[in-house]
């Protein structure tokens, strides 16, 4: 018994048991990709985190012209869906995501840690709106902004830690934020200041259109659905620029792509 016990001790020690870890590859890019932190780039953290989630899907790299091309495009969409873009809640956001992507987007209340890390083990990242300055983080200007969002690509079990695409900083490649932290400061938005009361949400992601698949962001009669089958721009009403609706082509036996 005495060497059986011995070698179980010996059999721990050379092969210790780990804690679970794992990150998406998702690109990152901070919100303001020139350095320039004034407007519309100081408040485009959300207009980034979709950004960041489409190129992770879409398989694109992100580069500095990418990102400022693709951040000043979602706000020109989120202008024509809801009338401005700043300081957009989780509704909004997940509303523009729906509209106008091939992915879908859906806002979960009181989301667990357990869930957020599912959601990564599904390949799965996601937008959280957070009370920006309860993240407490050294990079931030004047301690960080009342309301912010950042995309969870990851979580390191071992350190008690998510793992972050942070537009908030040009540091903000795989940057760490513990658990803790992070759902403390998870908070939807709310004006003048009182984001640190809005509700504690998440806006989990997934690379299909179920819900949305009937939706028309560019109102060119054709759902998001047909538009993804026939390949034509969710957000374009004419996607191969002829002068004919993408909808009204379809209609008449024109392909919407080809001029």
């Amino acid at each position: 018994m005495k060497n059986f016990s011995t070698v179980i001790i010996l059999l721990f020690i050379a092969f210790p048991t780990t804690a679970w870890a794992k990150a998406l590859s998702v690109p990152f890019t901070p919100q303001a990709p020139d350095g320039i932190w004034m407007d519309p780039w100081e408040d485009a953290c959300e207009e980034a985190t979709i950004a960041m989630v489409d190129a992770f899907y879409a398989q694109k790299l992100i580069t500095k012209d990418y990102a400022k091309n693709m951040i000043r495009r979602i706000i020109r969409l989120e202008m024509n869906l809801l009338g401005f873009h700043k300081d957009t809640n989780a509704d909004q956001i997940v509303s523009t995501i729906n509209n106008y992507f091939p992915w879908e987007a859906r806002v979960v209340t009181n989301p667990t840690i357990e869930q957020i890390k599912a959601e990564i083990d599904a390949g799965q990242p996601m937008i959280v709106p957070v009370h920006g300055r309860s993240l407490k983080n050294p990079y931030f200007r004047n301690g960080g902004p009342d309301y912010h969002t950042i995309v969870i690509a990851g979580y390191d079990d071992g350190k008690k830690e998510f793992i972050v695409e942070e537009p908030g900083t040009r540091r903000g490649l795989d940057f760490r934020y513990p658990y803790d932290r992070i759902m403390n400061a998870m908070h939807d938005f709310l004006p003048r200041g009182r984001t640190r009361f809005g509700k504690p949400v998440a806006i989990f992601t997934q690379n299909r259109a179920v819900e949305s698949r009937a939706l028309d962001g560019d109102r060119d009669g054709l759902s998001k659905m047909m538009e993804l089958l026939y390949g034509s721009i969710l957000w374009l009403s004419d996607s191969d620029g002829d002068g004919l609706g993408d909808g009204d082509e379809v209609r008449t036996g024109l392909s919407p792509t080809k001029k």
